[in-house]
């Protein structure tokens, strides 16, 4: 009875043993495990994606359990030393940081990413679907892109970067590279819609992007930029891309000559620059009662040889009127000019004209201006260069004599001491010592005896505001007091003025002009000495 029942006993361990076995074997088939390995084990801890791999969680998944390797030296533009090797690196490794997230999927040079021969992937790298791929990384040396060779298994990560299951290199010295170009973008200004960050030639910066493509032409938005000595038109090089222009784009004005001042401004904008004169750069002039108008028009082909415009696009600035921008426009304005050099100051220019209405907006042009004696004649004088915020011009004294020269005895003082003539009730003196500019205006008058023209000369002073009371007090005792010696080389010379019906004569400082033409007052450098400058 005792052997029956040790007998039963042995039966039912080894019935319970082999039912264990079969479940066991019945559970792992329901999990998904696959491919057994030889000795009844299972591939438990294999990278998930990898052939005979378990899915999550029996597998281990390189994408959440990986060594960070942050270091630009790695980079293949790195030709700073070559005493690194990664023979003792092991296991799965993400790259990150400046050098580059991945590797270089061409032969790198010898010598590069601190090493002597540079490891590079022979292969592209796998996208999130393929999983884990096995890759060879090739070292470069003597001549051959694949002298040394590794296996090295790779795998793309949802979050947009690769992880790499490295096993040391076959010698020393070699080292696994990064690709520069594949660095987090590292661009220092935000890119605009029409760009992407790239690295190119050595450096992060705002490309244009390469999926561009537009037939709208009314897309194109030129930039227009009207200042007072150029007039610019910039154009988005990458809506030119995207409408079919390649990289050279030629870009002219109705001169053709003025193409040479295309540039290339950061940004991926080009501009094409003209003065705001006219003709020059085949710029056309009109002018209104109130502005000056210049019209021009861009044209942009892309080949070298052009035989049709392939674009135009018209552009206009137009110019509020005042003393400077008026003489700008004139043909042959009456105008003189000085240079003052200013003591800590720098150098500056006054200009002096004629003009015929009262906003100074209308200069008189040619030889010599003529008025009849009971028209007004507007005299304006402004700083054209120099810190106008801080120095106000000041018209200390203006006088008219019946020849060129400044120095005639015979004088009639219109302002005297920088204050007007109270006897003369015609005269109006608009602004002196208060800004930049200067102006006045005269009933127009002749010399009694045998004189038929008028010359103005008027002495300029620049008042510093800063530590200087520059606004003229006419007080009886100052209107009284007798005019200070004039400083000849700080007179502004205009003239002839004629009176009407008198004979003309092309003159100036009573010298002839040749062709009848004005004659300007040659520029001339004065040193003034003001207060020290605070």
């Amino acid at each position: 009875m005792c052997q029956l029942t040790e007998t039963m006993a042995a039966s039912y361990v080894l019935w319970l043993a082999v039912a264990t076995c079969v479940l066991t074997r019945t559970s792992a088939e329901e999990q998904g495990h696959r491919d057994p390995t030889p000795g009844g084990s299972y591939a438990l801890g294999l990278p998930c994606g990898a052939p005979g791999a378990p899915e999550p969680p029996l597998c281990v998944d390189p994408c959440l359990n990986y060594t960070l390797l942050d270091d630009p030296s790695r980079s293949t533009e790195n030709t700073d030393g070559v005493g690194k090797c990664d023979k003792d690196l092991h296991g799965w490794f993400r790259f990150v940081g400046k050098g580059g997230v991945r590797m270089p999927e061409s032969c790198v040079p010898i010598n590069r990413c601190q090493t002597s021969a540079s490891m590079w992937l022979n292969g592209a790298h796998p996208t999130v679907a393929e999983g884990v791929v096995t890759r060879t990384a090739c070292a470069h040396w003597s001549g051959n892109c694949c002298y040394w060779n590794a296996n090295v298994q790779v795998k793309a990560c949802p979050g947009g970067y690769h992880v790499y299951h490295l096993e040391g290199t076959p010698v020393c010295y070699l080292r696994y590279c990064t690709d520069p170009t594949t660095a987090e973008k590292m661009c220092e200004q935000t890119c605009r819609p029409e760009e992407e960050c790239l690295y190119l030639n050595g450096s992060w910066g705002c490309s244009c992007r390469r999926d561009l493509n537009s037939s709208d032409i009314h897309s194109l938005q030129p930039r227009l930029d009207c200042g007072d000595t150029e007039i610019k038109v910039s154009l988005d090089k990458c809506q030119l891309v995207s409408l079919g222009f390649g990289d050279k784009v030629t870009a002219y004005l109705n001169d053709q000559s003025c193409s040479s001042l295309t540039q290339k401004e950061e940004e991926n904008w080009i501009s094409v620059t003209s003065p705001p004169q006219a003709h020059t750069c085949g710029n056309i002039l009109e002018r209104n009662e109130t502005h000056a108008i210049y019209r021009n028009t861009l044209s942009l082909a892309d080949e070298f040889i052009i035989r049709e415009s392939k674009l135009n696009i018209h552009f206009q600035c137009a110019y509020p009127l005042d003393m400077q921008v008026s003489l700008q426009t004139a043909l042959r304005p009456i105008v003189s000019a000085v240079n003052i050099s200013l003591a800590g100051g720098g150098e500056f220019t006054v200009r002096m004209a004629l003009f015929r209405d009262r906003n100074y907006t209308l200069p008189f042009e040619g030889a010599e201006a003529v008025l009849s004696l009971d028209s007004m004649l507007y005299v304006g004088a402004f700083l054209e260069r120099g810190d106008a915020g801080r120095f106000r011009l000041l018209l200390r004294n203006c006088y008219a004599t019946p020849t060129g020269e400044k120095t005639d005895p015979v004088k009639y003082f219109i302002i005297r001491n920088s204050c007007p003539n109270q006897h003369d009730s015609t005269l109006s003196v608009e602004e002196n010592g208060v800004s930049s500019e200067g102006r006045f205006s005269v009933q127009m008058f002749r010399f009694a005896g045998n004189y038929d023209l008028v010359f103005l000369h008027c002495e300029v002073h620049l008042c510093d505001s800063l530590s200087q009371q520059c606004q003229p007090s006419c007080s009886r005792s100052e209107l009284r007091r007798q005019a200070a010696a004039i400083n000849p080389e700080m007179v502004l010379d205009l003239g002839p003025i004629t009176r009407k019906s008198a004979p003309s004569l092309g003159v100036m400082n009573g010298t002839p002009s040749p062709a009848g033409f004005l004659v300007v007052t040659p520029v001339l450098l004065l040193p003034v000495l003001l207060a020290v400058l605070l």
